[in-house]
């Protein structure tokens, strides 16, 4: 049974990774910043990916990874704190990287698959006040490409546009992105996740960044 790892497991987007794998005959792990009920995952990893020195050393073998986690704040450059700065690169890009370096050994050993969650950010200005964030992402993409040329791995990333939640409905946030984009509606975490499922169980893809946004970027 094929193993995959998913950080941040109990976000919205987490949970939809974690199930998506878990429907498929999948052995899913995943991590949190505290203990929890389970839920779908086969085992949990309490760990703060910003800061931790990350130890998995009961895992021999991993088929995937998925690199989730990530905070989203809002600051205008003039007010923009060390503190907002830090959180949103810490998790976005340490927290890749070094969970990345910590799995190499049981990815290596599967011949396994990382997916990174990058943000249209990296390569789209976002809403205003987002100029950290945009970077942090762009960063995550940065390292997808850099990552999969030195491990000789299958690494890639998802760019996903704004995805939905109750809070959005009937936002003027909601009405511009529907009205800036192709498709006119925001995306789901169904939707991101099932891109995620494929670039993990896909051959001959790596380094690529895949934006899934129903067209914000091209209006």
């Amino acid at each position: 049974m094929p193993t995959a790892l998913v950080t941040a497991a109990f976000s919205p987007l987490g949970k939809a990774i974690a199930s998506t794998f878990r429907e498929a005959g999948w052995t899913v792990f995943g991590t949190s910043t505290k203990e929890r009920d389970k839920g779908v995952l086969d085992r949990l990893y309490v760990a703060d990916l910003a800061h931790d020195e990350l130890v998995f050393d009961d895992i021999s073998s991993l088929d995937a990874l998925i690199n989730n986690a990530g905070i989203f704040t809002l600051s205008s450059l003039e007010g923009l704190s060390d503190e907002d700065y830090r959180s949103v690169f810490d998790l976005a890009v340490r927290g890749t990287l070094m969970t990345t370096r910590a799995l190499l050994g049981p990815l290596k050993a599967a011949d396994g698959a990382v997916v990174n969650i990058s943000s249209m950010n990296a390569v789209h200005p976002g809403f205003g006040s987002t100029s950290h964030y945009d970077a942090a992402k762009a960063a995550v993409t940065g390292l997808t490409r850099s990552l999969a040329a030195e491990t000789g791995l299958r690494i890639n990333a998802v760019q996903p546009g704004l995805i939905f939640r109750d809070s959005l409905s009937g936002t003027e946030l909601e009405a511009h992105y529907k009205a800036h984009s192709v498709r006119g509606r925001l995306m789901t975490c169904d939707e991101i996740a099932r891109l995620v499922f494929f670039l993990a169980t896909s051959t001959g893809i790596y380094g690529q960044a895949v934006t899934v946004d129903n067209g914000y970027t091209l209006c």
